[in-house]
């Protein structure tokens, strides 16, 4: 019917796991707003019925830490294997389930980490860290952080820059899917501020020029992220030190190389923030 032919004798064939189209962009917006653009529900006589109440707000946060912490995992295994994703935005991550309904991992109403599954998508400019100085924009970039990558030559120094290119888009990431999905809005219109990667970036650059402690206050004064500020502040502010470590990454990527360190995703994972 489609006018293709069918495959030879001994043809290799090339499977995906279907892991549904579900991005960390869907989630990434307050619980309240996606509860009501739930789908109708009906009960056994076709009447409609209204949807289950929104899970608490802790339990809501608990299941935000866990998709951020699957993301690092992930980001660990890539970066074991000597590959970098270089493209990491909201889109490019995958929400999904071990379900067979893979939407469910992005409801508002799931909580259950354990059914969670995140996977990365959009390998196009992804590539091996050994290859990367090969790369003149990347090199041009490293300069600007300090560093003096070496064409053809495979270092430390590249690896390292390599790593925290990807765990600095994927801290903005962070930032964003926490003020969206855990902000606690009054009603369903309420106009938020910008919450995007790029917003966040100019935010935190130009305005208050990498000053973590001043974007918090900024982000103190915002009635509807109190909580979320107050979930960073736990743990002696483990929350804040994780994103700081990772949207400054290329930054600090010359200074620890000076004290025989290397930020690496593997390692933020025992942060204090993803304690129970």
């Amino acid at each position: 019917a489609l006018g293709v032919s069918p495959p030879k004798p001994g043809s290799l064939w090339l499977i995906y796991e279907y892991v549904g189209l579900s991005t960390m962009n869907v989630y990434a917006q307050p619980a309240l707003k996606r509860w009501f653009n739930l789908p109708p529900q009906r009960n056994f006589w076709g009447q409609p019925t209204s949807p289950p109440a929104l899970p608490s707000w802790r339990e809501r946060a608990r299941y935000v830490k866990a998709i951020m912490r699957g993301c690092l995992e992930d980001i660990a295994s890539i970066h074991g294997d000597g590959i970098t994703h270089r493209s990491i935005g909201r889109n490019s991550i995958i929400i999904s389930s071990i379900g067979q309904d893979k939407q469910e991992a992005s409801s508002p109403l799931a909580t259950v980490a354990q059914r969670l599954r995140v996977k990365f998508a959009d390998w196009g400019f992804s590539g091996r860290i050994i290859d990367a100085s090969h790369d003149e924009e990347l090199r041009t970039r490293a300069r600007t952080f300090k560093l003096d990558i070496i064409e053809g030559a495979s270092t430390l120094e590249c690896k390292s820059f390599c790593m925290a290119e990807d765990l600095h888009a994927l801290g903005f990431v962070f930032i964003g899917l926490l003020l969206s999905s855990l902000a606690e809005i009054p009603r369903q219109e309420y106009a938020m501020p910008p919450t995007d990667e790029d917003s966040l970036q100019r935010l935190m650059t130009d305005i208050f020029d990498k000053d973590i402690a001043e974007f918090r206050e900024y982000c103190e004064a915002e009635v509807i992220w109190e909580s979320i500020v107050s979930l960073l502040d736990e743990n002696d502010g483990a929350g804040w030190k994780l994103l700081e470590q990772m949207i400054f990454a290329r930054e600090n990527v010359y200074k620890n190389l000076k004290a025989g360190q290397i930020l690496t995703a593997e390692g933020l994972l025992s942060s204090p923030f993803f304690s129970k």
